[in-house]
């Protein structure tokens, strides 16, 4: 079933891309992948948002969870290793990515975290 939806996709992709109905990818999008491309607007790349993460920022922002959700998601690829557990794994690596390249990105990890911290306290408590 998948496989026939991913064919019927590509398939609508390339009747669709020479008629120009998918336009260049935006400098703000290149710019999370690249990490020298800028938006070509100094305003914009002068905002502290838009810089690098650090990791005085993951502190800040998420405390202590910063060294327990570690434990968690090494427990969860390790000894839990099914698929929604491969979904928490995933969901950990696009996270840390996203955020790392930009600030104000480190909030879509708060969720991921709180949730690998609660793994770790919790398989510890029980």
């Amino acid at each position: 079933v998948f496989t026939i939806a991913a064919f019927v996709g590509l398939i609508c992709i390339y009747i669709l891309m020479p008629t120009g109905y998918f336009g260049p990818i935006s400098s703000r999008v290149r710019g999370l992948f690249v990490k020298h491309t800028k938006t070509g607007n100094p305003l914009v790349d002068s905002v502290a948002e838009h810089q690098a993460a650090s990791s005085n920022a993951y502190f800040q922002y998420l405390h202590n969870i910063v060294y327990i959700s570690p434990v968690g998601l090494a427990m969860t690829m390790l000894a839990y290793c099914n698929d929604a557990s491969s979904f928490l794994v995933i969901y950990t690596l696009a996270a840390y990515y996203f955020s790392h390249r930009m600030v104000r990105l480190i909030l879509l990890t708060a969720p991921i975290a709180s949730c690998l911290a609660g793994i770790a306290i919790g398989r510890f408590i029980a």
